[in-house]
């Protein structure tokens, strides 16, 4: 009784602190060129767990905030989380079968790629030269590795304390089964 209640109430109060973070204290810590997005490789790990479209929500949610505090114009970010999550929910539901797999990296990696992509294309929509600038290319390049390293490091904690928190909170429908079997 006592570990479900724990796990009830882990996730959001996870979700709400690395939000605040991501706001407030990681873009100082970091070049500007290369801040981890600690927030979307959490939105990811819970795409893993949950197939419902309460994560939508959730991550409609933090981009909407994200999007609010950012120095972009509206929307990219926004745009983008929701793409990255998509695609990380619909992949895990066809090839993800175990937690700690190459797939489980493989489609972290393409979430953050797609994002990374995704957010560099809408941010340059007014000035659509710069998108195909060699230098701006090699910046996106240096991004999206850094993104990987980040996410090859933190993904598995994530997923694995994602997965239980969600599973016990109850955002997975009633009739599904747990989603990492072997």
């Amino acid at each position: 009784m006592t570990d479900r209640n724990l796990n009830n109430h882990i996730f959001l109060p996870f979700l709400f602190l690395v939000m605040f973070l991501q706001i407030t204290f990681i873009p100082q810590l970091f070049s500007e060129l290369i801040i981890p997005n600690l927030l979307l490789i959490l939105l990811i790990a819970a795409s893993f767990s949950c197939r419902s479209s309460e994560m939508f929500y959730v991550s409609f949610f933090c981009a909407f905030f994200l999007d609010i505090f950012s120095d972009v114009y509206f929307g990219p970010i926004i745009i983008s989380v929701l793409v990255a999550v998509f695609i990380s929910s619909y992949l895990a539901h066809y090839f993800l079968k175990e937690l700690f797999s190459l797939n489980l990296f493989l489609i972290s990696f393409l979430g953050i790629a797609v994002y990374n992509i995704l957010y560099f294309i809408l941010i340059n929509l007014n000035n659509f030269q710069l998108i195909f600038d060699l230098t701006e290319l090699n910046r996106l390049t240096i991004v999206i590795v850094f993104e990987i390293v980040y996410i090859a490091i933190l993904i598995y904690p994530f997923s694995y304390g994602v997965g239980i928190s969600i599973f016990n909170l109850g955002l997975k429908d009633k009739n599904e089964s747990q989603v990492f079997y072997k």
